[in-house]
């Protein structure tokens, strides 16, 4: 679970922003937070603001910093990290700073890195065995490393590690059971999506991956029930091809795998309709005559499943697109359910569906907002703030620009 993320110089992030997901001493809501020893701690974040504000570029952040960790092992000593600075003044060329605080296997750890496009500066991972840290490794200047007396075995791994890699992963390719859990948080503990991926094939493959496990079909189904969604079957099937055929049969599409095969999938939804005479008919229905919502909604299940059952942190761009706003509270509500969310599962997510802003659903320090000034720097802030009262209007308030991160457009226009 991710306890906080900070950021400072990327993109449009000038200074350090912060997104914490340690509830604060208010009383709202308790019965959906999560624990971890003593903490309390939110079961998900919401992030409002203006087109172009920043939004998306504080998701950038997290997913660069995720990939540079699952890609570091394969890359070679001349690939760039993905890292992009602050361009609008000569913050360019100073470097990126990210820094995570979660929680992986019953363990507390910080880690965190600097980087530019080319090099990782500095490095660290500490783990929290009681209320205070201990150093696993520091690294700085690149390549000078420091460990405790009782991590001093790691230094057999520093002269294996490179300019551009991550200290990391270095060490837990080379089987360093101290660094493998930080490492493993990375790989299977949080996942970063945006639309691209939403509305790519990667259901697709799920589904074929998992076509033998009835778990996954009737979690999707009870989804698409509970949303109201007039789908109560769906038939799936896919096959190895050598070519690609002709793209206009309907309900056809052809990705390619993980080990380069070509697949072609098909998937018909089957509808229940209502006749003249009162009885019901199944019809069948090729899967890209759907809604992007009910789309949306096949995508959205496996990702939403695997995450209320492994503790997974999923972080959405942009979760309201193509989704009515009962659908989208619907998803939130997953994840706010104690006897839904039983192992961690959190979930974060920007909007502009501001009838989400309600405080019968979000806690005050569940909901972040995010403006960009004049100079172009993002700040990120939260509703907590501004301490509103319990029985405030928040939605009428972001509107009124009570709380900035709203675009006011003046009438008119020139050409």
């Amino acid at each position: 679970m991710l306890l906080q993320f900070n950021v400072t110089n990327f993109m449009s992030i000038k200074k350090e922003a912060t997104l914490t997901a340690f509830a604060n001493a208010s009383k709202e809501h308790e019965e959906c937070l999560l624990h971890f020893s003593k903490e309390r701690i939110l079961p998900t974040l919401a992030l409002y603001g203006a087109n172009a504000a920043g939004k998306s570029n504080v998701f950038k952040a997290l997913t660069c910093a995720i990939m540079l960790v699952r890609k570091s092992n394969d890359m070679q000593v001349n690939s760039y990290t993905g890292f992009e600075p602050f361009l609008f003044d000569d913050s360019e060329d100073e470097k990126t700073k990210v820094d995570f605080l979660f929680v992986h296997n019953g363990k507390k750890y910080e880690y965190g890195f600097v980087a530019d496009a080319q090099y990782v500066y500095d490095e660290y991972l500490y783990e929290y065995k009681s209320s205070r840290a201990t150093m696993i490794f520091e690294r700085t200047n690149i390549s000078d490393y420091k460990f405790t007396s009782s991590y001093k075995h790691l230094a057999g791994y520093k002269d294996k590690n490179t300019a551009n890699k991550l200290f990391l992963c270095t060490a837990t390719a080379w089987n360093c059971e101290e660094t493998k859990d930080a490492y493993l948080w990375f790989v299977e503990g949080i996942d970063t999506y945006d639309q691209a991926v939403i509305q790519g094939n990667q259901y697709l493959a799920y589904l074929d991956q998992n076509k033998d496990d009835p778990k996954g079909k009737q979690f999707l189904l009870s989804l698409l029930k509970h949303a109201e969604i007039n789908i109560c079957d769906y038939e799936f099937e896919s096959k190895t091809i050598d070519n690609v055929p002709f793209s206009g049969v309907l309900g056809f599409q052809v990705d390619k795998t993980i080990t380069g095969q070509l697949k072609q999938f098909r998937l018909d939804t089957i509808h229940a309709i209502e006749q003249e005479d009162g009885s019901t008919a199944l019809c069948r229905l090729p899967f890209d005559h759907e809604s992007k919502g009910t789309m949306h909604l096949f995508a959205y299940g496996p990702i939403i499943m695997e995450a209320l059952e492994k503790g997974r942190t999923v972080v959405i761009d942009e979760l309201d697109n193509s989704l009515h706003p009962s659908l989208v509270k619907y998803l939130i509500e997953l994840f706010h359910d104690s006897d839904v969310n039983r192992n961690g599962a959190q979930l974060i997510f920007n909007s502009h569906d501001v009838s989400l802003l309600d405080l019968n659903l979000f806690r005050r320090d569940q909901i972040y907002f995010v403006e960009k000034d004049k100079k172009g720097v993002t700040d990120i802030y939260s509703l907590a703030d501004f301490s509103p009262r319990k029985t405030e209007n928040i939605q009428k308030g972001y509107l009124q620009g009570r709380y900035g991160a709203i675009p006011f457009p003046e009438g008119g226009i020139e050409w």
